[in-house]
């Protein structure tokens, strides 16, 4: 069973977004996806996403990790207390926190995020716009009481991190069942990799559409190279 804050953050949430069913897939709690573990009633300890691939095209493999930080200080955030639930995202401001992703190689910039608990979710998406260099897609979480986030799309131009496309999503996408938290590698109905390639949809386009509604999702195109 998910413990109660969990439960809690899950109820508020799941409330303020539009209703999307009744909350059971065959007969399993459908649960909202939280990048946390929780150790006890009152403390929250944030989970780290770290991926590995060759960002920089030298060949070698290196490792993104991602944390959170004060953005003054620079010290490590790694918990927050759970009876900050109802104003978790006004709590990560007035603590000055903010999400960063470094490589393990020490010569890229770190890429500087926002402030929040972490990532949804960080997908290293291979070389798609051809230039040896794999991409990263990633998903913040700032805890705010909204159902549609960005994915943002990444690629390593010598140093720093360059922004390459970015779309929205629904926040249904990191639903799971019971208490089982799974490592996201693609965003189920907005990014997902079929027969050797990533299709993606942008939800907003898509639920703004005067015509017809086609689900169906498109090849992703990066043009960018360094």
């Amino acid at each position: 069973m998910m413990n109660r804050m969990i439960f809690a953050m899950t109820v508020v949430i799941l409330c303020s977004c539009m209703n999307k069913g009744n909350g059971k897939i065959s007969g399993k709690t459908r649960s909202k996806y939280v990048p946390s573990v929780t150790a006890n009633d009152s403390i929250v300890y944030l989970k780290k996403l770290s991926i590995t691939g060759d960002f920089d095209g030298d060949g070698k493999t290196d490792t993104i990790h991602q944390d959170v930080v004060n953005r003054k200080t620079h010290k490590p955030i790694d918990s927050f207390p759970s009876a900050e639930w109802d104003s978790i995202q006004n709590y990560f401001g007035r603590i000055d926190a903010e999400v960063i992703l470094t490589t393990s190689d020490k010569k890229s910039d770190t890429l500087h995020l926002a402030s929040g608990g972490g990532l949804y979710c960080l997908i290293n998406l291979g070389d798609v716009n051809h230039d040896h260099k794999d991409e990263i897609a990633l998903v913040l979480n700032n805890y705010s009481f909204t159902n549609i986030s960005t994915c943002e799309i990444y690629t390593l131009c010598g140093r720093h991190w360059q922004k390459v496309k970015s779309f929205r999503i629904h926040q249904d996408a990191f639903d799971y069942e019971d208490d089982n938290v799974p490592n996201f590698s693609q965003i189920k109905g907005y990014l997902e990799y079929r027969k050797s390639r990533w299709y993606y949809i942008d939800y907003e386009k898509w639920f703004n559409a005067e015509t017809d509604k086609d689900t169906v999702l498109q090849p992703l195109k990066i043009k960018t190279r360094c």
